[in-house]
């Protein structure tokens, strides 16, 4: 009585995103807060928020450049800013 070993299935590579994921910087007023943010498009998801201009800038222009998380489909959930969330009063 011989026992069959199941074949492992093996696991293809990702698919890569055949669209171009495009970075912008906006400004943004919240009351007396004024801050920059950075959106990731065609997703349109805020990746960062920043106080100064020339920040938000940088990383607009690295990321437009280097298209980084491209072959993810754009910057993984766990990086991304979570709108309306306030981790201070979490446990209320």
């Amino acid at each position: 009585m011989r026992r069959e070993k199941k074949m492992r299935r093996e696991k293809k590579p990702a698919k890569l995103s055949t669209t171009e994921l495009k970075y912008e910087k906006k400004l943004v007023k919240e009351g007396k807060e004024v801050y920059w943010r950075v959106i990731e498009y065609p997703k349109n998801i805020v990746v960062a928020e920043y106080f100064f201009e020339e920040d938000a800038s940088r990383m607009v222009k690295f990321q437009n450049k280097n298209q980084v998380f491209k072959g993810e489909g754009g910057i993984p959930e766990m990086l991304r800013i979570k709108l309306g969330h306030n981790p201070d009063h979490s446990l209320e």
